[in-house]
């Protein structure tokens, strides 16, 4: 009987030390939040238990419960940003975040934290533009607060590919961001956007596409939708391809209590605007070449 009775000690003690809480803090819909915890769950071969929670309410209920090994996954910027600079307990992974989105939440993060970044490599969207783009007039990089840029860096890599880059800082309201997309256009025609959901919000980003649209001029979108409005191209990674890539972080750090680095993901498609490819006389590479070139798929063959 002793020995039964410290045989189940130990599992439960093992079972409590190996599977730590995964939280998902999040702003979104209620039912947009369950089918993505849904989803997220579905691919975890793990007897782990998913807690959804808005991010107000894990701050002011959840964050004091915390365990050093508990998982906290953050849907968008805004859950980021605020559960980085709250917490003194367990490991962060943030989702449907740009790269300088991150860094700038990661800058007040006191616990270990990563990401699965939106939007695609620098080096990739250079690489495929300098193969369409012939005019090479600085590119405008118009950028809000929420970003942390190293602008040194980001300049070099597109001197690398024979571009120059002219960043602007721009207010949010939407007078400032008019008058800054005339600004930048003087020297430029093209707009190389980042992934920045503060400056980008859907009204925003339709009164930008329309200013580009009468001057004539162009953005590289951040997101594939971005094309359908109005951006030249962009390229992105799909929501199931996020997913699988955020799972592989969960994975690992309960198996192994190693926090994956934050990363793109590896499969990114392309999607280009059919008229202004037209308009502009490109000559878009072949769904074979973007995928031996650039490791690209074309947004109809990405399967």
């Amino acid at each position: 009987m002793k020995r039964i009775f410290w045989i189940t000690l130990l599992l439960l003690f093992s079972s409590t030390k190996v599977f730590a809480a995964v939280y998902v803090v999040h702003d979104m819909e209620e039912r947009v939040a369950r089918s993505f915890v849904f989803e997220l769950d579905r691919r975890l071969l793990l007897d782990v238990s998913l807690v959804p929670v808005r991010s107000h309410a894990f701050l002011e209920n959840s964050a004091q419960k915390l365990k050093e090994d508990d998982l906290i996954v953050t849907v968008g910027v805004k859950s980021a940003q605020q559960v980085c600079s709250s917490l003194s307990k367990g490991v962060v992974v943030a989702v449907f975040i740009g790269k300088e989105e991150f860094q700038k939440a990661q800058f007040d993060c006191s616990v270990p934290s990563s990401a699965v970044f939106s939007g695609a490599p620098l080096d990739t969207r250079f690489a495929l533009l300098k193969a369409i783009w012939f005019d090479r007039k600085p590119l405008a990089v118009l950028h809000s607060d929420h970003l942390l840029i190293d602008q040194e860096s980001m300049s070099r890599q597109a001197k690398e590919y024979g571009f120059e880059l002219n960043f602007h800082h721009t207010e949010l309201d939407r007078l400032s961001v008019l008058k800054s997309v005339n600004f930048v256009l003087e020297e430029s025609a093209m707009i190389f956007s980042l992934v920045d959901s503060e400056l980008y919000q859907n009204t925003l980003a339709q009164d930008i596409l329309k200013l580009l649209f009468y001057k004539r001029q162009v953005m590289v979108g951040p997101f594939l939708p971005f094309v359908k409005a109005g951006a030249l191209l962009a390229i992105d990674s799909d929501t199931e391809v996020k997913l699988q890539v955020l799972t592989n972080h969960i994975t690992v750090w309960h198996s192994s209590r190693v926090l994956l680095p934050a990363q793109y993901p590896d499969k990114l498609r392309v999607s280009f605007n059919p008229h202004l490819i037209k308009a502009y006389g490109i000559v878009p590479p072949s769904a074979a070449f973007l995928r031996d070139e650039y490791g690209l798929c074309s947004d109809t063959q990405c399967d």
